[in-house]
């Protein structure tokens, strides 16, 4: 171990490895310009990354000064100043803070790039930067940049290991490339072939990514450009008051766009709820007035009224905005954790979390989510309601038809629970109306969900909402309209959700005592409890029917059968090749070269290339004749079993072990 620490700290003479070194520099820093963009740091930080590498290896046998010394850690202080100035005030605009820190404090330290050793902190800095562009790829063009970086590497590993020899002539890089490439080769196909057997038939990990603190940047101020949208989401058929006084018209719906509204990262699937509407008022919705505080943008434990959010498991997301969106935090109900880069957010206490200004293109946020138990038998045990006559959410307006009472009261009768209450609303209207945005017009004067239920009999998602709402308060179970966007499209090798415009949708959330709000939705086509499914964890542990294996490829046990069986069978052919090269090596060479490491770990000379076995052996009896005595009967085995095909005793390097340990405690 001494010895390999001294190596890695002598000067690197090998100039084919920090070419290495600076090409995956160049890469990670290319690759965050394409997916995170900052074009002019990254260029400019490369640039004086290449002076440094230059610098480096012109002062590599010079010994470092105090001054040096100081003024890299000057300028290190400097980036981290410029982090946290950046990171929480927005001096320099709040754009990508941590991806511009860890390119710059790479151009801090690439001139003092002496060793090997250096040269892999080097490296592993890279690595980070390539993270930071792997945060905002949401396609698979990345791959081709992580396949470039990681060809760098293994050049890097290459000619440190070989040395500047290897540069003396065309014919010998390419036998040292050749000869390199078929020993890796197999290796490289037995770790594709597994490790796509794991991805596909493994369940993920469950627990919070890395990414949660990382993404927390561009903060919004007051000098954020662009317009301020309303406070609504683009559900067609809105009617903006500004503020909390904006509403939905039920009278009309149009059609919306596949334009990408944002993107989701998350381990599992949910509905990503924007903001609720309480008041019903005949052929609209609107907000009412709820107590709010204002909270940091670095939060834990969020006040939610009605909801626990402190303990259980958590769904985490990470959300990068496409195109501008209202001044509401879009993620799943409930939230618990919450990292968004702006100051002055107010949380109110039915869950919403509103922003300074409307969400621009280019805002990342993540956030943490509750995981709750929401299973019919969980359900069924919910508290029982108490009274909330003066409640809001029990709210109706005088002109509803009593016929709508009628039949929520139809619906309901003899159900014991308020589970299987609500359970049979939704299923009534779920497999009695279709579902379609070409609905008539609403006549002016009547009520939107009488005229749904009892003439139209067909509608779209806000209409099925407005209908399972009214029929709850009808019978005494609190609800609200909840609008949002549904879980869009799922890439599984991404794990990302691309959310369009036409995924704007509106489902209903129904208090259960104790439990909290549950979403439950009535559209015809949707799940009918879209609430927030915990990640899956290894194997079978903690696994249950609600947890959402479809995000993982293995969508049934049969599915996972397979994946595990088809892990077996490359662990077996993995074991194979072991085993075949194994057995190709004769037992005294295998000795033998056993016995050189123990050899080397005494710290005696290792044999030459040009030495023999015998040769080496006399070297050594001059330096420790205790270890060569023990190295006679291991070289004499080679010998015949090189020269005379006699097998000899193969187990002697034990005795070599024993006679290096103790020549290394006499000495």
């Amino acid at each position: 171990m001494r010895s390999w620490l001294s190596a890695a700290q002598q000067p690197e003479e090998s100039l084919a490895a920090r070419a290495a070194v600076l090409a995956t520099a160049v890469i990670a820093g290319l690759g965050m310009v394409l997916t995170a963009g900052a074009p002019i740091t990254v260029a400019i930080s490369l640039t004086v990354v290449a002076a440094g590498h230059v610098v480096s290896w012109r002062g590599r046998h010079r010994r470092r000064t105090i001054r040096g010394q100081a003024v890299i850690g000057a300028l290190v202080v400097a980036c981290l100043t410029y982090l946290l100035l950046d990171l929480i005030l927005a001096v320099f605009g709040g754009a990508l803070p941590q991806a511009k820190f860890a390119v710059m404090t790479m151009a801090v330290t690439s001139f003092d790039l002496k060793s090997r050793r250096n040269l892999f902190s080097h490296v592993w800095h890279s690595a980070a930067i390539l993270y930071v562009g792997a945060l905002f790829a949401w396609d698979y063009a990345y791959v081709g940049v992580l396949l470039l970086w990681a060809a760098g590497f293994f050049a890097f590993l290459l000619f440190t290991r070989r040395g500047s020899r290897i540069l003396t002539t065309r014919p010998a890089v390419r036998k040292a490339l050749l000869s390199s490439g078929r020993r890796a080769l197999p290796w490289l196909a037995v770790w594709v072939v597994v490790g796509a057997v794991l991805f596909v038939g493994l369940p993920r990990v469950a627990g919070r990514p890395v990414a949660v603190p990382v993404l927390v940047s561009i903060p919004l101020s007051q000098n954020a450009s662009g317009e301020v949208l309303p406070a609504v989401l683009p559900l067609v058929g809105t009617a903006p008051e500004g503020g909390q006084e904006a509403s939905i018209n039920l009278r009309v719906r149009g059609r919306l766009g596949d334009q990408v509204m944002f993107r989701v990262r998350a381990p599992a699937s949910s509905y990503w709820r924007s903001y609720v509407l309480e008041k019903y008022e005949g052929q609209s919705w609107s907000r009412v007035a709820h107590p709010a505080k204002v909270i940091p943008p670095i939060s834990s434990g969020l006040p939610i009224r009605d909801e626990n959010t402190i303990t259980g498991p958590g769904l985490p997301q990470t959300f990068y905005i496409e195109r501008p969106l209202p001044a509401e935090v879009v993620a799943s109900y409930p939230l618990r954790e919450l990292y968004f880069p702006a100051s002055n957010l107010v949380l109110v206490d039915s869950g919403i979390v509103n922003t300074p200004f409307g969400l621009r293109k280019g805002v990342n946020y993540s956030a943490v989510s509750q995981v709750r138990d929401l299973s019919p038998t969980a359900l069924r045990a919910a508290n029982p309601l108490t009274g909330r006559e003066a409640s809001v959410d029990l709210q109706l307006p005088s002109g509803v038809p009593s016929r709508v009472h009628a039949l929520a009261l139809r619906l309901t009768a003899g159900q014991p629970t308020e589970y299987d209450k609500v359970r049979s609303v939704v299923d009534y209207l779920q497999q009695g109306y279709p579902y379609s945005l070409d609905t008539p017009r609403l006549p002016s004067g009547a009520d939107a969900v009488d005229q749904f239920l009892f003439v139209d009999r067909v509608g779209f998602c806000e209409q099925f909402a407005s209908a399972l709402s009214v029929l709850l308060r009808e019978v005494g179970i609190p609800s609200r309209m909840a609008i949002g966007y549904g879980t869009g499209d799922h890439d599984t090798l991404t794990g990302t959700f691309t959310v369009r415009a036409r995924d704007a949708h509106a489902w209903v959330e129904v208090l259960f005592p104790g439990v909290g709000w549950v979403p439950f939705d009535a559209s015809p086509g949707f799940d009918s409890t879209p609430f927030a499914h915990a990640p899956p964890r290894w194997f079978l542990s903690d696994f249950s029917p609600q947890v959402a294996l479809t995000s993982l490829g293995a969508t049934t046990p049969r599915a996972l059968g397979l994946g595990l069986g088809a892990l077996a069978l490359a662990l077996a052919a993995l074991l194979a090749v072991w085993w075949r090269r194994r057995r190709l090596v004769p037992p005294e060479l295998r000795a033998y070269r056993w016995a050189l490491r123990w050899v080397r770990w005494a710290g005696l000379p290792d044999r030459a290339p040009p030495q023999t076995p015998a040769e080496h052996w006399r070297a050594l009896m001059s330096l420790s004749p205790s270890v060569a005595g023990a190295l006679a009967p291991v070289r004499a085995a080679l010998e015949d079993a090189i020269y005379r095909d006699a097998r000899g005793p193969a187990a002697g390097h034990w005795r070599v072990a024993a006679a290096a340990l103790r020549h290394r405690m006499g000495r």
